[in-house]
């Protein structure tokens, strides 16, 4: 199901793109409490010294005064950049890792899921399979279980999301206060 010859990462982010919580799943042995998993919420991520730090950031990048016009061109792909490195900070500091050079934390590494398209059209049976591909070797089974329960359910919340957005995009569309674009059909990959 998925490509296992890979190296597993050692803390895999869950997202759920419509909504306001994700599953970190920290499968490192020398972590303080073990394999663990973990609900957690956008709102413990997108603090004040979050937003702090992408505007200081954000001013730095766009105030040099070297600045081509081929790299103001750029800048929409440094912001993500600068978003997603920032993010990926917060996380890993709500995780409680230390990431410094002399830490035996500083070489783990972190995978992402996208719970979207597709992977949402899991049944149970599949989901359990692939988590077991995924985590098996490195999670006990409790926590595997427990792993698979807060996905179905935050799965179950995104698939509920996903068709109020769609239906408020054809709302949209009819009435016309969606503005100029809006998806009318999207390939879901099956």
């Amino acid at each position: 199901m998925f490509d296992s010859d890979r190296q597993n990462a050692d803390i895999t982010l869950c997202i759920f793109p419509h909504l306001r919580e994700f599953i970190a799943v920290d499968a490192r042995e020398t972590s303080t409490n073990g394999p663990t998993v973990l609900t957690l919420s956008i709102s413990n991520i997108l603090g004040e010294d979050f937003y702090y730090t992408i505007e200081r950031d954000f001013s730095k990048l766009i105030r040099r005064k070297d600045m081509g016009f081929l790299e103001l061109m750029a800048i929409p792909q440094k912001i993500e950049a600068l978003v997603r490195s920032n993010s990926l900070q917060r996380i890993i500091a709500e995780l409680g890792i230390d990431k410094t050079d002399d830490s035996h934390n500083a070489n783990d590494t972190v995978g992402v899921l996208f719970f979207a398209g597709s992977l949402l059209e899991f049944e149970n049976s599949q989901l359990e399979e692939a988590t077991r591909e995924l985590f098996g070797k490195k999670l006990p089974v409790e926590i595997l279980e427990q792993l698979n329960d807060q996905l179905k359910e935050l799965m179950g919340q995104e698939r509920l999301a996903l068709q109020r957005a769609t239906r408020q995009d054809l709302s949209g569309l009819i009435s016309g206060t969606s503005g100029a674009y809006v998806t009318l059909w999207e390939n879901s990959g099956n």
